[in-house]
């Protein structure tokens, strides 16, 4: 069951968690408001930390012995990501809300953080034609 408003006409044009947006609405679990009354912000609260992995570490204590070039193993990395994006929508009668996005990889940290520009970009859109 999807939550919209009378008269609100349109598919939704991007969806960050659990709010929704098309060209004239914003729709979230705290309400619905027009898109140009609102603002969005959003906060990278993500960490990246750089480990060496375990198949390195087991390769070098199984072939120490027979060759020292296995140490080479220790110079493999692996990143890992971890944390979350926080959005955040405030309507101008002082409504807000706060949607809080975990995030596992680069590529979800990036695509959160792009869908959120889409958004900002569509409030900006909106308030240009009502001008």
């Amino acid at each position: 069951m999807t939550m919209q408003p009378a008269g609100q006409h349109g598919p939704t044009l991007v969806q960050v968690g659990n709010v929704t947006a098309n060209e004239a609405w914003i729709v979230t679990p705290a309400g619905t408001w027009p898109i140009a009354d609102v603002n969005v912000t959003s906060v990278d609260q993500t960490s990246m930390t750089t480990h060496t992995p375990a198949w390195a570490i087991v390769l070098v204590i199984l072939l120490i012995w027979f060759f020292f070039l296995s140490l080479l193993f220790l110079l493999a990395r692996e990143t890992r990501v971890g944390g979350y994006v926080a959005i955040h929508i405030s309507a101008r009668n002082g409504q807000t809300y706060t949607e809080q996005i975990p995030v596992f990889s680069a590529e979800q940290r990036a695509a959160v953080l792009g869908r959120a520009g889409y958004l900002q970009a569509l409030i900006g859109h909106a308030r240009a034609v009502r001008g």
